[in-house]
């Protein structure tokens, strides 16, 4: 058997490593298609409801939350990226805070009965969603 016997010098290294770095990001800043905002938001905005219904809303919450994986990944298959995350940090941050309400509204249901909070968190989550998909959209350099 044959070995490669080449060694790069530094400066091709840098080059090798920087093409795979531009590379890499292509990948996670590669535009979604539009339609996926809206109904990762409204699936996510649906999770958080399922809260308000107390223990018979643990079926509809993983059925939901099947529908949000499922969509996400075929999609990101079709694409091409799969489980890819896009390199904007506002974007990142947005969806945290949006699953940080999902959270917060389990929380919440453990508390208290009332359901309005459960209610203004679910419409919180829906919103920074979609806030989160026009940021990525922009950082995409997608058309609008």
């Amino acid at each position: 058997m044959e070995n490669d016997s080449h060694v790069p010098d530094p400066a091709e290294a840098r080059e090798a490593l920087a093409t795979i770095d531009s590379a890499q990001r292509a990948v996670r800043d590669t535009p979604w298609p539009t339609w996926i905002y809206p109904v990762n938001a409204l699936l996510l905005g649906a999770m958080t409801l399922t809260f308000a219904l107390g223990d018979d809303g643990r079926t509809y919450f993983f059925a939901t939350g099947a529908a949000l994986l499922a969509i996400n990944v075929l999609t990101g298959y079709r694409m091409g990226t799969p489980y890819t995350l896009p390199t904007s940090r506002t974007f990142l941050a947005l969806v945290f805070t949006a699953m940080g309400c999902l959270a917060a509204a389990f929380v919440v249901s453990e508390i208290t009965t009332r359901s309005w909070p459960i209610i203004v968190l679910a419409v919180a989550a829906t919103v920074l969603y979609l806030v989160a998909g026009v940021v990525h959209r922009r950082s995409t350099g997608a058309p609008r």
